[in-house]
């Protein structure tokens, strides 16, 4: 199997896992803060490493490389991005519906290609150009002028898109030092230092069931983070970027299994350009003679 299709095959499961994690994150946010989630959520991971570092060959030599990573400035600046975009992710599911909240959230793949091109320098063709235009006309439709979607409240998703794209590009020129787990220690330290000192004023108190579905929530957005990074270490973030658009299944399947709620007309429209953005971008190329 080429690197290639590894990453494709990552970025797939990246986005199962990531649409549950902010299914999951809707439904607590009925009780605590979005901030107050990352936080959890980051606080979890760390927990979880500790008893994992307690166990490793040279735990000294684990701690000693989170606490000074290789290119430290870089990798903390990358997990600061990734924690903007956690919180703003959350705050847009628990504001606008699963379904339009990803379709808003697939701005990420055009920057991430523009940002590709521009930063990092790779080619990007004009079938993936095609394909993201599609995927960015079908974002405009879920968001027309005139729908119950086209308010402040929209802005949120679109954000944690841009952040989640810095994110993503400030990791593939990481990729060389750090690994998928070290972005993903990375960020859980960055969440713990960066939301904790808000905690006093934003914390609310959970019950035994919002403590056991934020465990089920870090599990799972843990996962997914392992899987975009370790897809971005294996491909141009260009080659992957239109896979993203595979999260408006899961997101309507999500939508209609956790909360009864099929979306209407245009936002299935809107789907469905984004679909075929994904279709032009997996047909077969003609062979060279």
């Amino acid at each position: 199997m080429s690197q290639a299709t590894r990453a494709i095959l990552l970025t797939l499961a990246a986005g199962l896992l990531y649409t549950l994690g902010y299914a999951l994150a809707k439904i607590l946010a009925g009780a605590l803060h979005p901030v107050q989630i990352t936080f959890l959520r980051s606080l979890l991971v760390l927990v979880g490493a500790a008893f994992w570092l307690a166990r490793s060959a040279n735990p000294a030599g684990e701690v000693r490389r989170l606490a000074m990573p290789p290119r430290a400035k870089d990798q903390r600046l990358a997990a600061a991005m990734l924690i903007f975009s956690s919180t703003l992710a959350v705050l847009g599911y628990s504001l606008v519906p699963v379904t339009e909240a990803s379709a808003l959230g697939f701005t990420a793949p055009i920057i991430l290609v523009l940002l590709g091109a521009l930063v990092l320098r790779e080619s990007v063709t004009p079938r993936r150009w095609i394909a993201l235009a599609l995927g960015f006309a079908g974002m405009l439709v879920v968001v027309r002028p005139g729908g119950e979607l086209f308010s402040w409240a929209a802005a949120v998703p679109v954000s944690a898109a841009l952040t989640y794209a810095f994110y993503q590009v400030l990791t593939r020129r990481i990729r060389g030092v750090a690994t998928e787990w070290d972005a993903t220690l990375q960020g859980a330290l960055a969440g713990v230092v960066l939301l904790g000192p808000a905690m006093p004023w934003l914390w609310r108190a959970a019950g035994a069931g919002d403590l056991a579905l934020a465990v089920l929530y870090a599990a799972v957005q843990t996962l997914a983070l392992l899987c975009i990074a370790g897809a971005v270490r294996r491909a141009e973030v260009s080659v992957i970027a239109p896979w993203y658009y595979s999260r408006i299944v899961f997101a309507l399947g999500f939508d209609a299994l956790l909360f009864a709620r099929l979306p209407g007309l245009w936002a299935l429209a809107g789907c469905a350009l984004i679909a075929a953005g994904g279709l032009v971008l997996a047909w077969p190329r003609k062979a060279r003679a």
